[in-house]
């Protein structure tokens, strides 16, 4: 058991996972995720295979078309999260230990990064300035020992549990989380029904959404420049939990739900006349330029010989209306009322496109990488041993020093403390 243990612990067994994820997950990305059987065989056929290897049997076979789902793909996670922690118990936490405590020594050792024979004329000097250097000193007899940065030691122990909490957050997202794709038109309630990707224990959100208003917003050239959506959480009993407006990078977060403004169209347009309100559905089409329009028709018998084409080019609230022949006969907007015909567009009906997307594991990843943040700071503290010992003369010291980085600011640093002490 503790040779299987010392084997998970080893440097060269960690790395060799950290690049076997690596590997996987650039396959992960060069393959297409969530896709059809259909989309496979069409797009990765046997004759001709990528790489000459990568066909659509090999994808099914080794499940790559949901990677970051799979139960092998979890386990080589869960294998490194155990090779890290082992590596924590093993070899960090007794090296922090025994870093901890002083180490007099009675020759000074060739090991050292930095020794020296020297005489001190005023010792208590030199002592001062290693005290003045946040240095802890220790005597014992003639052996004096002096260390610092003692915190260093412990940024390789945050390290470890920053990528294993990480992997944790990772591991949770894939099988808790799922994400969801929905057109929600205006002043309606949805729920969340067309689940794009889902883990094997996810559970799906039951809080309906309203989409309480949508708009748009346009530059001066006529191109949008941003659109959002006012949008509502209800409970159970309809009652509003949480209102806000949200726009593309601006989502709406509600437990471990996260809202994304991704699209929009127009659906409709209520019209009114003869004091009746009637909601006409809109047809897209797209024009030679590329540009997108929105056309419906009038079905009013009064209105035949006038108007019966109503075109818009998005969301300004510019209405086109044409005649039978195709010719334009006028311009109208929103809320304008057409006295000839006793006709009145109340509202332009716009759809917006949500994602909704679960993620329980995103707090723990994003918890894992601010360690990651603090333990990289921490791994730049060196920590550093120095240690004298007193020769038959009073005034003859040995010196020692040694340091896990930076070796030669630690050498200059020793000079000065000489210098100080003559």
């Amino acid at each position: 058991m503790i040779k299987i243990l010392r084997f998970l612990s080893n440097l060269r067994f960690a790395i060799f996972l950290l690049l076997t994820i690596a590997f996987c997950s650039t396959l992960g990305s060069i393959v297409e995720q969530n896709k059809s059987l259909e989309f496979y065989q069409s797009n990765y056929p046997i004759e001709n295979s990528l790489f000459g290897i990568i066909n659509w049997k090999f994808i099914i076979f080794l499940q790559l078309d949901h990677l970051y789902q799979n139960i092998w793909f979890f386990s080589l996670l869960i294998l490194l999260g155990i090779s890290l922690m082992t590596c924590t118990f093993l070899q960090q936490l007794p090296m922090l230990r025994f870093s901890r405590h002083c180490h007099f020594i009675k020759n000074i050792k060739t090991k050292m990064d930095f020794q020296i024979n020297a005489q001190i004329i005023k010792s208590t000097n030199f002592f001062y300035n290693l005290n003045k250097q946040r240095y802890f000193f220790f005597q014992q007899k003639k052996t004096f020992y002096a260390s610092k940065g003692l915190i260093g030691r412990i940024a390789p122990i945050f390290v470890h549990c920053s990528i294993v909490l990480i992997l944790l957050g990772s591991i949770f997202a894939a099988v808790f989380g799922f994400t969801a794709q929905e057109l929600v038109p205006k002043t309606e309630i949805s729920h969340i029904q067309n689940i794009a990707a889902s883990g094997r224990f996810s559970t799906i959100s039951q809080e309906p959404v309203r989409l309480n208003d949508f708009w748009i917003t346009y530059r001066k050239n006529g191109q949008i420049k941003q659109f959002y959506s006012d949008l509502s959480i209800l409970n159970e009993d309809g009652n509003e939990i949480k209102r806000q407006t949200i726009s593309v990078n601006k989502p709406l977060v509600y437990k471990d739900l996260t809202i994304y403004q991704t699209d929009w169209s127009l659906i409709g347009l209520r019209v009114w006349t003869n004091d009746t309100i009637f909601q006409l559905p809109f047809f897209k089409t797209d024009n030679f330029d590329g540009k997108t329009n929105f056309v419906t028709l009038l079905p009013f018998n009064s209105l035949e010989e006038r108007f019966n084409i109503i075109q818009l080019n998005g969301y300004q609230g510019n209405s086109y209306l044409y005649d039978l022949k195709g010719k334009l006969s006028k311009i109208i907007d929103v809320d304008e009322y057409i006295k000839e015909n006793k006709l009145r567009f109340i509202d332009i009906i716009g759809l917006t496109g949500l994602q909704i997307k679960s993620d329980p594991g995103l707090p723990y990843i994003y918890f894992g990488f601010s360690f990651l943040m603090l333990s990289t700071i921490l791994s730049y503290l060196s920590f550093s041993e120095i240690w004298l010992i007193k020769k038959f003369s009073t005034k003859q010291f040995m010196i020692g020093a040694k340091t896990t980085r930076a070796k030669n600011q630690l050498e200059i640093e020793l000079f000065k403390f000489l210098l100080d002490s003559d």
